[in-house]
């Protein structure tokens, strides 16, 4: 596999723009090092297979490590080498916020999102875009963080891309809306198409929108208010959609929340990224009584425990996997001091997270799957895991280690 650093380099400008904290040398040297043989290694997995279907590929980090950016980095390298890929996460696939809530009323520990995934959607997903047959789009699952004062869901909604039509109607409806049922009008999704023929809708997308502040644009919300029957959305432009009623209205794309994707190109490699992916339940439960950081309380050792049984559930997702690629973080603890520099600019404008509440926050990830407990076993296991890669406290990559090489040089 061939790379030329002074013109090839030209194909990751877009990511560039998108991306700035990445720097150009940086990423030259790395491509040589890392990303190429990389993807040389994944190349052989497609052609030793010899099938048409995709290689999924399991990408585990802790929160803040890069798995994103090394998702879209590999997209973009293998597209030059003539491979398809697309990058998923397990984040698309967290159960929506009315079966969160439902969960909360028989379990109230689950005061955020975690372990909380919808494991057969997951499934569906992955071996849908690993069969799919390039003739026949196919949506996937996303889920939006951001919706519900943060508490998230996932959306029956489709975003825009060129070629996207939706039709909807505004229906008043019992949703859970901010953890309440509520009586409310919600924007609902009746039909979608692609280039006019139109697209399978799959079954349990989600919750229809409601129209609640900070869900929707203002201004947006208000033409829904007044529309009584069909309404069509399309792509403006890459940046906007117009919405087409009684009137119209065009809306910046990222003022809308983040829904399902349709995948119109085949992928020869599907990257599933995840901060807990891949770990399974440890047999040793006396590890949770140890000390370690977001473990000191008894009732969050006990927690800990729980939710490590839950982990045996995720097996049939680990096994789609044909390689695991673990970013390493030996000092996991810096990984609040990520958070808290992403929550700085933020915080600027009076809003973000304080330090305590950042800490708070990531604990309760450790407490469900832990960087030194389950991560770590998973850095040093051989049967599962085929490369750990080190990632650096200033989220550089460092050394690029077999399982057993993790075990030696980070016991």
């Amino acid at each position: 596999m061939q790379f030329n650093p002074a013109t090839d380099i030209a194909i990751f400008d877009e990511l560039f723009k998108k991306r700035p904290e990445l720097n150009r040398q940086n990423l030259i040297a790395d491509i040589q090092r890392y990303y190429l043989p990389y993807a040389e290694k994944l190349v052989v997995i497609k052609q030793t297979k010899n099938s048409s279907e995709g290689v999924i590929i399991g990408v585990s980090a802790i929160q803040g490590a890069g798995k994103s950016t090394q998702g879209e980095i590999l997209e973009v390298l293998l597209k030059h080498l003539g491979h398809s890929a697309v990058s998923r996460s397990i984040d698309d696939h967290y159960i929506t916020h009315a079966e969160l809530s439902q969960l909360r009323q028989s379990d109230p520990r689950y005061i955020r999102r975690g372990v909380t995934h919808d494991i057969p959607l997951a499934l569906s997903d992955l071996t849908a875009l690993q069969q799919m047959q390039n003739s026949r789009p196919i949506l996937v699952s996303g889920y939006d963080k951001a919706v519900h004062h943060g508490d998230g869901d996932r959306l029956r909604w489709v975003n825009l891309s060129e070629g996207v039509t939706l039709t909807a109607q505004v229906l008043k409806e019992e949703l859970t809306v901010n953890k309440t049922l509520q009586s409310i009008k919600a924007i609902q999704l009746a039909s979608v198409e692609y280039n006019g023929a139109p697209v399978e809708l799959p079954l349990n997308m989600g919750s229809d929108i409601p129209l609640v502040d900070k869900n929707l644009p203002a201004a947006l919300m208000e033409f829904l208010n007044h529309q009584s029957g069909s309404i069509t959305i399309t792509s403006q432009d890459s940046e906007n959609a117009k919405f087409s009623g009684v009137g119209e209205m065009v809306v910046a794309k990222k003022q809308l929340p983040n829904a399902w994707r349709l995948i119109t190109q085949k992928p020869d490699f599907i990257f599933y990224d995840g901060w807990m992916l891949g770990a399974r339940p440890v047999e040793d439960e006396s590890v949770f009584s140890s000390g370690l950081p977001a473990l000191e309380k008894t009732e969050d050792q006990a927690f800990a425990r729980d939710v490590n049984q839950r982990l045996a559930d995720y097996a049939p997702l680990w096994q789609l996997f044909s390689f695991v690629n673990v970013l390493y973080v030996h000092d996991y603890q810096v990984s609040i001091k990520w958070r808290d520099q992403a929550e700085e600019a933020l915080r600027q404008k009076g809003q973000g997270m304080s330090h305590e509440e950042i800490t708070e926050f990531v604990h309760y990830f450790w407490r469900s799957v832990h960087p030194a407990i389950q991560i770590k076993n998973l850095a040093h296991e051989s049967v599962h895991t085929q490369q750990v890669v080190i990632i650096n406290d200033d989220h550089s990559v460092g050394d690029i280690l077999t399982p057993e090489q993790a075990k030696q040089q980070y016991p």
